[in-house]
């Protein structure tokens, strides 16, 4: 097979891949590991990681290392393959977060989780196995498996990051349209009382009230009403509601004393 012959086969490989392909991948399709070699050393392809290659077509962007890394976790799989896995390694915590957009968490490593057993020597990468993690709980950004963002949230707050970390991953969480607070109230439940707070409901209050502006507090109290007028049997207690309202009443007070003073001012 030409060199030529050889690219056209990678980038069909990798055409749902990101322009992304393994050398286990490119081996299923008859493509020698010397092929590849020789094809780098040329420059038409860039070692992403060991035994992972991006090809001509691949758009550099910031989720690069994520995904080299999650397709090197079972190298002779395609996506779909991955997808249809009785236990799907996905994409969690520190990185998940990442990749949503939420908190200002740095991860040390890569993170995955999955329900089964994995194990990997790769250096920089942690997989968190053994989880019960369903469907509803993985979303799909571009094709990667990635666990939403409530349950993101509620993983990390297992983990008992920093309470400054986690109350900027639930305000930054709720600003996502597709967050319900009564979902991240479920996932947070577990580590309520960890720190503080004897519900998820009351833990997303205070979290929210620390890290968000008097904008988004009047927002979440308008989301908590909205929440329980239609909640069936989730009851938010007033004193959580309060707690809000108290929230902004304190962030307001700086302003309403400036306008105070140039009132007098004027006078």
């Amino acid at each position: 097979m030409k060199q030529a012959e050889v690219l056209a086969t990678l980038e069909t490989i990798a055409s749902d891949q990101w322009g992304i392909v393994t050398t286990a991948q490119a081996g299923r399709e008859g493509v020698e590991r010397l092929q590849l070699s020789r094809l780098a050393e040329k420059g038409d392809l860039d070692r992403a990681r060991h035994g992972v290659y991006l090809l001509p077509s691949h758009q550099a962007g910031p989720q690069d290392e994520i995904r080299a890394a999650w397709l090197s976790l079972e190298p002779k799989k395609f996506i779909d393959e991955r997808w249809e896995d009785e236990w799907p390694v996905v994409v969690s915590h520190e990185s998940a977060a990442r990749i949503h957009g939420i908190g200002r968490l740095i991860p040390p490593k890569l993170t995955f989780s999955t329900g089964g057993t994995k194990q990997t020597r790769q250096q920089g990468i942690r997989i968190y196995t053994r989880r019960e993690i369903p469907e509803t709980d993985i979303v799909s950004v571009d094709g990667l498996p990635v666990t939403s963002v409530a349950r993101t949230v509620g993983d990390l707050a297992e983990l008992k990051v920093e309470r400054g970390y986690l109350a900027d991953l639930v305000a930054d969480a709720l600003r996502k349209e597709n967050v319900r607070i009564d979902d991240l109230a479920e996932k947070l439940k577990p580590a309520a009382r960890s720190f503080g707070a004897k519900t998820g409901t009351q833990l997303v209050s205070e979290l929210s009230a620390e890290a968000s502006s008097v904008e988004d507090l009047d927002e979440l109290r308008k989301r908590l009403v909205h929440t329980t007028q239609g909640a069936g049997d989730l009851v938010i207690d007033d004193n959580v509601l309060q707690l809000i309202n108290n929230q902004i009443e304190e962030a307001l007070e700086p302003l309403r004393k400036q306008v105070d003073q140039i009132a007098k001012h004027r006078a």
